[in-house]
């Protein structure tokens, strides 16, 4: 099939596209910059270099290929960073959905859109239940409510203008890659501590639980989403259990070559954040999916991955 994928350079867009490519689909790949994914994988997609916020370079995507199903992924995703830049991150998340929109209508395109928003749109787990998709929205920073907005505008472009939107919300994707998420940052402070550069393992809140999804798992769902997904419904895209980070300490500790200390550092806990967030993913899984990667193994890549890496 013919795919179109926005922020192809990021995280998730990478592996995506390795395994759209796998699945020897027609792949045409967007990002701000093909640099970007020098560190991620060998991509023989092809790769338009433009900015999701101008209609020119949005317009070429569509003379590159009339796309069967729209990923887009394109997004300005770190919550810390949204409080430094909270216009900029409104104009990416809000603006640049719409303009995709709009060029789609203006073409008379009608391929299955699929658009990532966020569990970060929910408020915390009650009593520690797995939040549904129709579980209290409470969104606590601006790259929450600039996905949220994302969120509501895909729903009224499927009501109003019939586009073929499956919206889903991902909880924590991790994996080999990531950076600046705490699976990331314990494995490269613990391959620090392994090559003598660190004598510790600086900590934040260790008391949270968070629901972890490898990102190999996530993608597979968002394939099953464009072939089975109903337009204009939302889906949770999540293991569907809850890891206290101290948990997934303990797992990085088990992996270590070496004795892990640990430091608290107060500058790693967070203003607001939300004690316990589990999604239950039993929408998805009536589709038909499953995760295949335990997170030990998941945990095990990641700092194997890192274990390789110069820096």
């Amino acid at each position: 099939m013919k795919c179109l994928v926005t922020g192809a350079a990021g995280f998730i867009g990478s592996y995506l596209v390795e395994f759209l490519l796998k699945e020897r689909h027609k792949v045409v790949a967007f990002d701000v910059s093909k640099s970007q994914m020098s560190d991620n994988a060998e991509f023989t997609a092809s790769f338009i270099e433009g900015n999701i916020l101008e209609s020119k370079d949005i317009g070429r995507l569509f003379e590159a290929i009339q796309p069967e199903i729209v990923f887009h992924l394109a997004a300005q995703s770190y919550p810390n960073v949204s409080w430094e830049e909270p216009a900029n991150t409104f104009k990416v998340n809000v603006l640049g959905t719409i303009f995709l929109f709009e060029e789609i209508r203006a073409r008379k395109l009608d391929p299955v859109i699929i658009v990532p928003c966020s569990s970060s749109e929910y408020g915390p787990s009650r009593d520690g239940q797995p939040i549904t998709e129709s579980g209290e929205i409470l969104p606590s920073s601006p790259y929450a409510v600039s996905k949220l907005a994302q969120d509501h505008i895909s729903r009224l472009y499927y009501e109003y203008y019939g586009l073929k939107v499956v919206r889903c919300r991902p909880f924590y994707l991790i994996g080999p890659r990531k950076k600046g998420d705490v699976s990331s940052d314990f494995a490269r402070g613990i391959v620090a501590i392994e090559r003598g550069q660190q004598k510790e393992l600086p900590v934040g809140n260790l008391d949270v639980v968070r629901d972890l999804l490898d990102v190999r798992d996530g993608v597979e769902a968002f394939w099953l989403l464009s072939q089975q997904g109903q337009p204009g419904e939302v889906y949770n895209v999540c293991s569907g259990s809850g890891l206290l980070v101290r948990e997934l300490l303990s797992i990085y500790k088990g992996l270590a070559k070496v004795e892990i200390r640990v430091r608290m550092d107060p500058g790693r806990i967070r203003t607001i954040d939300d004690g316990v967030k589990i999604g239950d993913h039993s929408k998805l899984c009536n589709l038909g999916w499953s995760p295949k990667r335990t997170i030990q193994q998941t945990l095990k890549d990641i700092l194997e991955y890192w274990r390789i890496q110069k820096n």
